[in-house]
Formats: C-alpha cells, sequence, structure tokens
C-alpha cells in the first residue's frame, strides 16, 4: 500500500504539472494583449512597451513560464490587472461557494438516485423497473440549464416559492436542485447495476438459504456491498462539481468558480482564466487520488502492490 501511495503522488503532481503546462501555452497562443487591456485601446506604443517590461512580457516564453511554474509551487497565481487583484485572493473567495454548492448538490443527487436505484433493483424488470429506468434515462438526457431555466421559471418566478437567484441559504436550493436532477440518474443507474450484482453472489444466497429475512439480506447482505462503487463515483462527482459549474451559477447568478470563470472569460482576462482552469483542475486530480485510497480502504478484495 505506501509503495502504492507513493507512486500515485509521483503521477499525480506529473499531472498537475502537465496541466499547468497545458494551460499556460495554451493562455499564451490565445490572440490577446494584456498590456493593451490595461492601458486601453488608444495608448499609445511608449505605454504599452513600459507596461510590457514591467509585467515581464519582453523576456523569453520559456523565462515567463518558469516564473509562473515557481509562482504556482508557492500558491500565487499572478495578479489580475483588470480586477486589481490577485487571482488566488479572487479564486480563494469563490471557491467556497462553489464547495457549498457542490456537496448540496450530491445530497440531492443521493436523496433522488439511491431509493431509485434499490426500488429499480428489488422490482427487477417489472413494470416499476422499466419506468424507473427510462426516468433514468430521461434524466441524464436533460441538459442541465434547461432543468435550472425551468426551475428558475416555475418555482422562482411564478410560485415565488424560493429567491431568482443570489448567494443565500435559500438561493443554494434550486441551483443544486437542478444539478442534483439530472446527477441522480447516474447514481440510480450505478446503484442498480451494483445491486443485482451483489444479489447473484454466493454470501447472499447462503443468507436467504439460513432464513435470514428479506428486508436483513436487502439491507445488511445486499446493499451494504452495493455502494462501493456509488462511493467510487461520488469522489469523481465532487471532485467534477468543484471544477465550477460555470452554466448553473451563471444562470442562478452563483458566485462560485463557474461564474467567476464565464466573468473572466467575458473580460478577455487571461489571468483569472488561467487561475481558476488550473485550481479547478487540480482539485479535480487531487479527489481521484483520494477516491482511490479510500477505495482500497472500503473494499478489502482490492490489493495495491
Amino acid at each position: 500500500m505506501g509503495s502504492y501511495l507513493v507512486r500515485r503522488l509521483f503521477w499525480t503532481v506529473i499531472t498537475i504539472w502537465a496541466i499547468l503546462t497545458v494551460t499556460y501555452f495554451i493562455a499564451y497562443l490565445v490572440p490577446s494583449d494584456p498590456a493593451r487591456l490595461i492601458a486601453g485601446q488608444h495608448a499609445s506604443a511608449a505605454t504599452l512597451a513600459s507596461i510590457r517590461r514591467a509585467l515581464g512580457l519582453n523576456r523569453p516564453l520559456w523565462y515567463r513560464y518558469l516564473v509562473f511554474a515557481n509562482q504556482f509551487i508557492h500558491g500565487n497565481l499572478g495578479y489580475d490587472f483588470i480586477m486589481r487583484r490577485t487571482v488566488a485572493g479572487q479564486v480563494l473567495q469563490a471557491a467556497p461557494l462553489t464547495f457549498y454548492l457542490a456537496v448540496v448538490a450530491v445530497c440531492f443527487e443521493l436523496i433522488i438516485g439511491i431509493p431509485i436505484g434499490i426500488i429499480a433493483a428489488v422490482k427487477r424488470y417489472s413494470f416499476v423497473d422499466n419506468f424507473l429506468r427510462f426516468l433514468s434515462i430521461l434524466g441524464i438526457s436533460m441538459p442541465t440549464y434547461w432543468v435550472g431555466s425551468m426551475l428558475l421559471l416555475l418555482v422562482a418566478f411564478k410560485l415565488g416559492w424560493l429567491p431568482l437567484g443570489g448567494v443565500s441559504a435559500s438561493g443554494v436550493i434550486l441551483p443544486a436542485l437542478s444539478v442534483g436532477i439530472t446527477g441522480s440518474a447516474f447514481y440510480a443507474r450505478i446503484l442498480r447495476s451494483s445491486t443485482l450484482e451483489t444479489m447473484r453472489m454466493d454470501y447472499v444466497r447462503t443468507a436467504r438459504a439460513k432464513g435470514a429475512k428479506e428486508s436483513l439480506v436487502l439491507f445488511k447482505h445486499t446493499i451494504r456491498n452495493s455502494l462501493i462503487p456509488v462511493i467510487t463515483y461520488l469522489g469523481l462527482d465532487l471532485g467534477a462539481l468543484l471544477g465550477g459549474l460555470i452554466v448553473t451559477e451563471t444562470i442562478f447568478n452563483w458566485s462560485g468558480l463557474g461564474f467567476l470563470l464565464n466573468q473572466a472569460i467575458g473580460n478577455d482576462d487571461g489571468s483569472l482564466i488561467m487561475g481558476v482552469t488550473l485550481f479547478s483542475a487540480s482539485a479535480i486530480v487531487i479527489m481521484n487520488l483520494v477516491v482511490d485510497i479510500v477505495y482500497a480502504f472500503l473494499d478489502p478484495r482490492v490489493s495495491y502492490s
């Protein structure tokens, strides 16, 4: 296990370094001039040259890359001259809001998806199973932005039960629910397949042969072991949500990473785009690492050498 952790940590670092490198050079290829954005369209050539020297834009590309990589290692994502703030400061201000939204969204996914998956497995191949599978396919097919727009129109605008948007305790419900409705379909399908597979295991048949109650067999022997793939997907799902819900956060005016990234794209703010992208990608990579480690403890059958 120790050697596996060392290897995974090594490849995690390599992956983050690769993301940093690709992100930096893609940002370099974008046809925008930071000096022009800072000074304005009517700035003189002398002013632009002075700004480029101050920002180090007159240095070779490889030198600027090494400076940026060194800053990233020390937690410095650079300075945003458009917003007049550090990039790390803006990212760290938006990240807790995205984390809050992601956690609530995952709770909705589990609350909706787990009962549907269990019922579909217990009522396998029946009308109930077929109907619930149809709902799952429908949930996967519906775009999150459409679900969010419909919830916003019906629940917030027509009925007035919840706010139209903004950051608040009640304002998180609709964006989280729009993600939860579409995301729950994946959990339902995963849990149904895993439960059906577990039901065919020898220890489940043995428990039934010993006369154990069906409810005990279902909840103690079947569902408990069927949840392992769900927990694995949960970690990956949370990591992806932490990467930013750009469309959902924009629709509901939720000031998280996705909302921040959308603003940065609109302002052609390369430094902020790069900072949010690096933070989000690093969160996904780290969550993958955590899932791999947790999975080894959850399932004793897994052996890492």
